[in-house]
Order: C-alpha cells, then structure tokens, then sequence
C-alpha cells in the first residue's frame, strides 16, 4: 500500500467525509443538510478516513451504542460507514482501517463492536459474527383477516410533534428486554429516526405516526409511509411500507397490524426488518397469507474482551464448558476460556485446560446474544466437540426469545 496515513477527520473535512461515504454507497449527497444532521451521531472524532494526497479514499465510523444483551446491557462500538473507492481496492486498506478501528475500540474499553453488513461476506475474517435474524414481509393486505379471538382496539394518528414526545417511552420498554435493540439518544431520535427531509421519501408519503392507548398510557406505535399506484382495474393498489413496528404488549402489537391492514387505497403491505419471531403469522386465519419474501443477516457481534463480554449476559442453562478460541485480529481474545454458569451468572477465566469446544471468535460472536443454533454451526464445520459439549453450549448460550436489532446504523 502506498503511502496513505489514517486517522479521524477534523471539523473542517467532515462535509467531503460526507460526500466520500455516500459516494461510496453509489450515491450523491442529497442535501445540504446531511453533513450537520450526520454529525449529530457520528462527530468527527468517532471517524476514521483513509487519506492519499489529501483526498478521502476510505471511510470508517463509530458510533457509542449500548445494546441490549439477554439479561443486562453492554456498551458497544457501532462499526459503521466502511467504505474503500474502487481505484483502491486490493491494497489493504479495509484491513488497515479495521485494525486501526478494533484497537481503538478495545483502548476505549469496549466488550464488543458490532455492525450490519453491506456485504455479508466481508467481515467474518474480521471476527464478527452472524448475531441476529430479520425477516421482510410482503403481501395482500386485503387477503389477511385476523383471527375472531384476537383483541383489537381503535388507534389514533399523531402528528410528529406528539411522535417526538410519546414515541422514545415506548420504545425503551420494549428495548430493555429485547436483546439486539440498542438505545436511542435525543440526537439519534431527531436525525436518524424522526427526520424526513424531501430526499428521504424516494417517492412515497411522509412519515405517519399512530400509537395506541393502553390502560397506563401509549404502549405501542407505528412508523410507516404509503405509497399509491393504479391497477388495471381502477382501483386504487397502493402499498403502505411500515417502518417500525413497537409494541409493549400483544394487544398493541395485534391494533397496530389490525390498522396497517384495513388503510384505504393500500391493500399491500411491504416491511422489512420484522422480527423473526413476529406473532402476525399466528394472528391471523390463514398464516400463509402474512408472506415472508426474505430472510437475512442483521447484527453481526464482534467479541473484544471475551470475559466482559461473556460475563455481561445471562444464561437461562448453568453449566460449565471450556471453549478453544481463535482469532485472526486480536491476540488478546485467542485461548482457551472456561465458561461457569450458576443460577444464571457467568464467570469466565482463562485456562490451560484442555477444550471441550473449539471456534473461531465470530463464531462466539454469532452465538453471544442467544439466537443462532450451535448444532447447526457445527455441522457446518464451525465448531468442533464432542456431541455432548457442542449441546451444552447451545443450551447455555440460546435464549427462548429470539434477539432482535432494532435499525441499521
């Protein structure tokens, strides 16, 4: 590689910061505005920027999330905004960025980092791990009928304003207990989830907002966009796109999907992101009507102290098990980690014991927050044990519930 240095923007660089990440997204930078409302989230000393003769070639970000993890919370580096121009590709610039980004993480004290991918294939020889599931949603509303012993009630619009004040509190109930969620500051509230400038629409409707009322007050609510088209018959086929769906209860989860059905001149429904165990199917009469078009990779965890890391969550299994790990960036993850659970609580040491299981580390990464299947990864090759061992790890590491990441970031 040439000599290209690396390291944070300053202020006065963070717009052609801006417009090298969107290019590097096949874009152009679509307002005038983005370079502030994106420096509310990601400042200019969370960046990192490849530079060669003064002009930006790489980007990289890092956002301060905290994310839920079954049982607790754990601060986590959001890799984000990785981006190498094509007349630098093959030069080890991805790898020299990453390894500037992991080590600063660990310097700052993070168990864990974390990332969606835009190519899946990327970033396992990194170390991250295939951690949580979404599932996409597309079909005729029209044809969805909801089961007569489901309880719906009536929901209500709300304008934006109102949005900005009711919507955070619900969403913070159902975080909590949602392990993939991460949280929401005021700043991520007003320029990443609220935010709806011209540009964002790609045509379709403006941001709505509905909530429903339960007896303490909003606990649930509904993000979406319509979208019209004509059919050939006359009558209106538009589409209304849910873009969040948050509920604290089923019977808000049930009125919210009960109005996202029966919306005049919409009778598609399209979301992506839905949870891959979302109750709609179940609601309705005929589960196969509620089609699911695509199942993908969401939240991929990489694991960078793994005694912090493994000691931040709970366990629905006690056990103990020793576990060989490898990794291709860290010296400080790689060895053998005996796992100790006892009524729920994790300790964790090194050890020179023999392994029970071994695993590369994103593979420990892909099974942390409770939702892939070690049978499975074992299978694939991905982890070696003995028939008994590799059981005990799922036992200890799967959750009943299945995690869930609430946005890309």
């Amino acid at each position: 590689m040439p000599a290209i240095s690396i390291r944070p923007v300053v202020d006065d660089e963070y717009p052609a910061f801006v417009t090298a990440i969107i290019e590097g997204f096949s874009d152009d930078v679509p307002s005038e505005t983005l370079a502030d409302a994106m420096r509310e989230t990601l400042p200019p000393e969370r960046t990192l920027a490849a530079f060669d003769d003064g002009s930006i070639v790489g980007t990289f970000g890092g956002y301060d999330l905290t994310l839920t993890v079954p049982g607790g919370t754990l601060d986590m580096e959001g890799t984000t905004v990785v981006t190498v121009f094509p007349t630098h590709r093959r030069m080890g610039l991805l790898r020299s960025m990453m390894e500037v980004h992991l080590a600063a993480a660990v310097d700052s004290g993070y168990a864990i980092a974390g990332l969606w991918a835009s190519e899946s294939n990327i970033y396992g020889r990194f170390g991250y791990g295939h951690a949580t599931s979404y599932q996409t949603y597309k079909f005729p509303a029209a044809k969805v009928a909801l089961r007569d012993d489901v309880t719906v009630d009536r929901v209500r619009r709300v304008s934006p304003h109102e949005a900005e004040a009711l919507l955070p509190a619900v969403f913070e109930q159902v975080r909590v207990r949602t392990p993939g969620m991460f949280s929401r500051t005021e700043a991520w509230w007003a320029n990443e989830v609220l935010l709806d400038e011209e540009w964002m629409r790609r045509g379709r409707t403006k941001l709505r907002f509905v909530v429903h009322d339960g007896p303490d007050g909003v606990d649930g609510y509904v993000i979406y966009r319509q979208k019209s088209a004509p059919s050939d018959d006359g009558h209106d086929n538009g589409t209304v796109l849910p873009v969040e769906v948050v509920a604290a209860t089923p019977r808000a989860h049930a009125s919210l999907w009960s109005y996202l059905i029966r919306i005049d001149g919409c009778p598609n429904v399209e979301m992506w992101n839905v949870p891959v165990d979302d109750p709609l199917p179940w609601m309705a009469e005929e589960s196969r009507r509620v089609v699911v078009s695509r199942r993908s990779d969401a939240l991929w965890i990489r694991i960078l102290d793994v005694v912090r890391a493994l000691e931040a969550r709970t366990y629905e299994t006690d056990g103990t098990i020793a576990m060989e790990l490898t990794d291709p960036v860290l010296s400080n993850t790689a060895g053998t980690h005996r796992l100790v659970v006892n009524a729920g609580s994790a300790t964790v040491e090194r050890t020179d014991a023999p392994a029970d299981v071994a695993m590369e580390i994103d593979v420990l990464g892909a099974l942390y927050l409770g939702g892939q299947d070690a049978h499975a990864l074992a299978a694939a090759g991905r982890i070696s044990g003995t028939e008994e061992s590799i059981a005990l790890l799922h036992r200890l590491f799967h959750t009943a519930k299945a995690p869930w990441c609430n946005e890309v970031f």
